[in-house]
């Protein structure tokens, strides 16, 4: 069965409503703000986690894999934290959905995956909807 896709529509919902409600919070907070509430979220969950013995903090293989995954999504937050601030969210979210080229070449180089003709079309066309939404007034 597909175990990925409900999790996967619930991170549609919750990115397509960050660009609205970060929006909104940025009406009268900083980016710096943005991140020390997005840090409380976290740290309340990890707290969690910890107190139902679903992890354990320890260092093992994987562990630097998993350190520079925190860093590239606390660059990435900023980085969409500054841009909401002065652009606007119809704008930025879609613009910043041009991730998966990235993921594309990322997960060739470093995974091995395997891309098919239809994966490159599929990230051409993001790529294409980014361009008519950046262009669009």
């Amino acid at each position: 069965m597909l175990r990925w896709l409900v999790p996967t529509l619930v991170y549609i919902v919750a990115v397509g409503a960050l660009g609205v409600t970060s929006k909104l919070a940025l009406r009268t907070l900083q980016w710096p703000d943005m991140i020390l509430w997005s840090g409380v979220g976290y740290v309340f969950v990890a707290a969690v986690l910890l107190a139902i013995g679903q992890t354990k903090l320890e260092i093992v293989t994987g562990t630097s894999w998993a350190v520079l995954s925190a860093g590239a999504a606390i660059v990435g937050l900023v980085a969409l934290y500054l841009a909401l601030g002065t652009g606007e969210a119809s704008k930025v979210i879609p613009v910043s959905a041009a991730y998966p080229a990235v993921t594309l070449a990322l997960s060739v180089s470093a995974l091995s995956e395997r891309v098919s003709l239809l994966r490159v079309a599929g990230t051409g066309l993001v790529i294409a909807g980014v361009v008519v939404v950046t262009a669009a007034r």
